[in-house]
């Protein structure tokens, strides 16, 4: 195990917004008179399937001074040293390619993803951007997480005493949605597609347990997987089931058509709110896409289709 100082520990805790490069095991061990410790144990029996590649804890002081943070290797758990004092703590898994860890309280801690181009998914940066549905035009389009298995405790009392331990068990942050297109007319292999899912929540708080944040789009990877087939799945935060404003999706193509759908009754009524299957049938392109590629000759985007209902 790893040993950093003091001082560089508690400026990785500082810093608002770490993206997670490292994987390896860092913890907290300034040998003086006030810390002690403590045995830190994950419990997956609510989630026996998870894969985290590493375990990350946040403890925050309750008066508010800066939090610690330790990444654990052993994903089932290991001791740290700590400061004698009361916490609220947060974990959740380390180790990932998306996920930014943001702010410093207990109750503003969220983790989130950076800002994203609408068609990456398809190795794209055009400008202008293409076209979006109207009324989610404004929203910031974020990158897709990778999947957050987390859990929190309020009410940590780490004293100067041998034998303590606090347990966390840990369960799935995030949910998985499928897309299905089906029916789809003079699909290529040489078409290059993708999609975007729009009003989707920013953010992940462990404090309160739940999905925050501003609305944002999420672009998906799709993919042809038979001749009139598209599908592909992708991990969010989640949404909010009262929201009034509508959930689209839209599938762009790389020769500048794209079509907006009209899924929200699809998502707010899925029977299980963590694997949502959206399906949309008879998508009818145009019929002129053997080339693939972003076509330099055409300066403009067609909408070919925009649906005000469902499809299921």
């Amino acid at each position: 195990m790893r040993h950093l100082s003091h001082s560089m520990t508690v400026g990785l805790a500082l810093i608002s917004g770490i993206l997670l490069h490292s994987c390896d095991h860092r913890e907290l061990c300034f040998d003086h008179t006030h810390w002690t410790d403590l045995t830190v144990n994950f419990d997956w029996s609510a989630q026996p399937d998870a894969t985290p590649k590493t375990m990350v804890l946040y403890l925050f002081p309750v008066d508010d001074s800066k939090p610690f943070r330790y990444e654990f290797s052993d994903i089932n758990g290991s001791d740290i040293r700590v400061p004698a004092g009361e916490y609220n703590a947060a974990v959740f898994n380390g180790c990932t390619e998306t996920i930014i860890e943001s702010a410093t309280t207990f109750d503003d801690f969220v983790l989130t993803t950076d800002v994203e181009n609408i068609l990456s998914p398809m190795s794209r940066n055009p400008l202008p951007e293409p076209p979006r549905y109207d009324a989610v035009k404004d929203e910031p389009v974020k990158a897709a997480p990778d999947i957050i298995w987390a859990d929190k405790k309020e009410g940590i009392s780490v004293k100067m005493t041998s034998g303590q331990s606090v347990r966390f068990t840990p369960t799935e942050a995030t949910v998985t949605y499928m897309i299905k297109l089906t029916g789809v007319t003079n699909l290529t292999p040489s078409l290059g597609i993708s999609g975007a899912i729009s009003t989707m929540s920013e953010n992940f708080s462990p404090a309160m347990k739940k999905h925050t944040g501003r609305n944002v789009t999420v672009p998906i990877a799709l993919t042809m997987t038979a001749p009139s087939t598209i599908e592909g799945s992708v991990t969010l935060f989640g949404h909010c089931p009262t929201s009034e404003q509508q959930h689209i999706f839209t599938l762009y193509t790389s020769d500048k058509h794209y079509y907006n759908f009209n899924v929200t009754s699809q998502i707010h009524d899925a029977p299980d709110q963590r694997r949502i299957t959206i399906v949309i049938d008879g998508i009818k392109l145009p019929g002129h896409n053997e080339g693939g590629g972003m076509f330099p000759s055409v300066s403009d985007w067609t909408e070919d289709v925009y649906l005000d209902v469902d499809m299921s």
